[in-house]
């Protein structure tokens, strides 16, 4: 759903990039959902989706189906990557390749740090070590920023790691101006709990501060599947729209 969240959005570059190099790209959605819009938008582009109770834990089988047809299986997400790991290291020839979306036991850590939440040192450290498993287990490991991958490096060296720009934009709207405009978007999708906490930080630390020089400005918090929590900060200064 490359509207609604930013790991939808780099996930669809990445297939599109793959489609303009030749590949022919089988997506695999872990809940095997078909959603009518999304699943026929990545049909639309020569994309074979996966879907239904046909493949109800039938991962290893489509394997056996499409066995010397895949070349290479790109994966994200830690909890998600793991299973379909083990069953590809059964076969000989698929070089396997993991995006990770953000380093998720750093922000565990901070997490831990911030909320004092009983439990997530523990969930820290299975985190580090169910990623650190990922990172020996593929081909080539992939992050967003150089930090990331100089991070990966470090913690688990001899691992092949490179930082990549999931997309850009090519052109920009060099029209804009400032002085055109007035308020403060920000712009996140809240099924991502490190987003709410940001809106959370805007709202209650930065606009404070901000509305002390410029009481009339309003903030405009913007994405997909706001909380409860999120929606009660709607008010004179801030609007909550949720998903546009």
């Amino acid at each position: 759903q490359p509207d609604r969240d930013a790991g939808s959005r780099t996930m669809v570059a990445f297939i599109d990039s793959l489609l303009e190099l030749g590949w022919l790209v089988k997506f695999w959605p872990d809940n095997l959902w078909y959603d009518e819009v999304y699943t026929q938008l990545l049909q639309k582009k020569g994309v074979e989706v996966l879907y239904g109770e046909k493949w109800y834990g039938g991962f290893e089988r489509y394997l056996e189906e499409c066995e010397g047809q895949i070349d290479a299986a790109l994966i994200s997400r830690p909890h998600i990557a793991a299973p379909y790991l083990r069953a590809i290291s059964k076969y000989d020839g698929i070089r396997t390749i993991y995006y990770g979306h953000d380093l998720h036991f750093r922000r565990l850590a901070r997490e831990s740090l911030a909320t004092k939440r009983a439990g997530a040192a523990d969930e820290c450290a299975r985190m580090e070590e169910l990623e650190r498993s990922i990172w020996r287990d593929v081909d080539l490991v992939l992050y967003p920023s150089h930090e990331e991958a100089d991070d990966v490096a470090r913690l688990q060296p001899g691992t092949a790691v490179r930082a990549i720009t999931p997309y850009a934009f090519d052109d920009f709207n060099e029209l804009a101006t400032a002085s055109s405009r007035q308020g403060v978007l920000f712009v996140a999708g809240f099924g991502h709990p490190p987003n709410v906490d940001a809106a959370f930080w805007l709202i209650n630390e930065i606009m404070p501060l901000v509305w002390d020089s410029f009481p009339d400005t309003v903030v405009t918090l913007v994405g997909a599947n706001p909380t409860q929590e999120v929606r009660a900060m709607a008010g004179a200064k801030a609007i909550v729209t949720g998903y546009v």
